[in-house]
């Protein structure tokens, strides 16, 4: 069980800030669930087509900031060697 605090500001700026805050966090977290269920997409299908998508998927989190660049290297290789270890 999670606790949810809610804090509320008395300044307009403050306001503003919470409220863009929480849209972006819930961006953020969209970008970043795509790439997860992509790759688990490739690990169940093994298809070079999901593959595709998913490197696409990985590089625009990366290039927006959503993921590291050696997270998204690293994610790239651990699907590769996993689609073309069964490909074998």
């Amino acid at each position: 069980m999670t606790l949810l605090i809610i804090i509320m500001a008395n300044i307009k700026a403050n306001i503003k800030n919470i409220r863009k805050t929480r849209k972006q966090h819930a961006r953020n977290k969209q970008k970043i669930t795509t790439v997860r269920s992509k790759a688990k997409l490739v690990r169940k299908s093994q298809s070079d087509k999901d593959l595709a998508i998913a490197y696409k998927n990985i590089d625009s989190a990366c290039a927006k900031g959503k993921i590291h660049k050696n997270k998204a290297n690293r994610m790239k290789s651990r699907l590769a060697k996993t689609t073309h270890k069964t490909a074998k």
